[in-house]
């Protein structure tokens, strides 16, 4: 027997698509979820709040993005000083 997906593990534990979606919040429609179910994958700009609403990790909601080098890229940019608006380049 095949193990679940991440989406198939996230709609299972809130009870149906339309549940997951209301869950996740964001935009997410009952529509958007039953088309990651059939497509097996969370869509990446949507897994972080998924994983957010059902504590499913990101890498088992969508495993072709490279997670730790996005978390990576993210920490070096918010710790980058910021220049106010209207000066630097």
């Amino acid at each position: 027997m095949q193990q679940p997906t991440g989406i198939e593990l996230a709609v299972t534990m809130k009870g149906s698509p339309a549940k997951l979606a209301e869950a996740v919040g964001n935009g997410v429609l009952r529509q958007h979820v039953e088309y990651w179910l059939k497509a097996g994958i969370v869509s990446a700009d949507q897994a972080p709040y998924v994983s957010a609403a059902t504590g499913i990790p990101i890498e088992k909601l969508n495993s072709k993005v490279n997670w730790a080098l996005a978390r990576k890229i993210r920490a070096k940019a918010s710790a980058e000083p910021k220049a106010p608006i209207g000066e630097g380049a």
